[in-house]
């Protein structure tokens, strides 16, 4: 039979005690920001990476739509109108567009500048502005057929207004058609019978110029 051994069991010193009461080892802070970043990030998925894309392109086109709601907006109103209501605003609509156009344009009024030209010529012919006449508001063919005639166009007017006193055209009515414009006037001087004429004008380097009337005894227009 076997005995017992009789070895008696060793005693652990103070030191091992005290090591295997004392509590595990907390990590520092810095540690623990290490291990937390440590971790493994998550992967979007193909669909999260989509919306991802699309959201910049999404926000963009919200602010460019903006502006074009707020425009639709009236003509949308416009487009429930009924009756002659719908009527009167399409019509009003319409001369809108018109003006504005022209304002793009440039705003020209053809008939009010060939009124102004008469009215230039009218002035320069009561002070016998004959330089005037010649250079800027006569047509370049009167000019020349005067010339041919063998009289210079100064010349030629002061022959044919030598005589007449305070003239005044009247305009009466203005037809313009492309680059030729007829004026209907009634003219007037001291001493003479009113008569009514039309004058021819012709657009010349973007100004426009007057073909005279020829005189006749009913013709008292310069």
């Amino acid at each position: 039979m076997k005995r017992p051994s009789l070895k008696r069991k060793k005693e652990p010193t103070p030191q091992e005690q005290a090591r295997a009461s004392a509590p595990a080892p907390v990590p520092a802070p810095e540690k623990k920001r290490r291990l937390r970043g440590a971790k493994k990030q998550k992967v979007p998925t193909p669909q999260e990476q989509a919306a991802l894309a699309a959201a910049p392109t999404a926000q963009k086109k919200s602010k460019l739509g903006a502006p074009a709601r707020l425009v639709g907006k009236p003509f949308q109103k416009i487009a429930r109108l009924k009756g002659s209501t719908r009527i009167i605003v399409w019509g009003v609509l319409a001369i809108v567009v018109v003006l504005v156009a022209l304002q793009l344009r440039g705003g020209r009024d053809d008939a009010a500048l060939v009124r102004q030209a008469l009215e230039r010529y009218e002035q320069a012919s009561a002070e016998k502005d004959y330089q005037t006449l010649c250079d800027e508001l006569l047509a370049s063919s009167y000019v020349k057929q005067t010339a041919g005639s063998g009289l210079p166009c100064e010349v030629a007017l002061r022959t044919a207004l030598e005589d007449v006193r305070n003239p005044t055209l009247d305009v009466v009515s203005v037809e313009v058609n492309g680059d030729r414009a007829a004026a209907r006037v009634r003219g007037s001087a001291a001493g003479q019978v009113p008569g009514d004429a039309v004058y021819t004008l012709v657009r010349e380097d973007d100004s426009w110029r007057i073909l005279p009337p020829r005189p006749s005894a009913s013709t008292a227009a310069p």
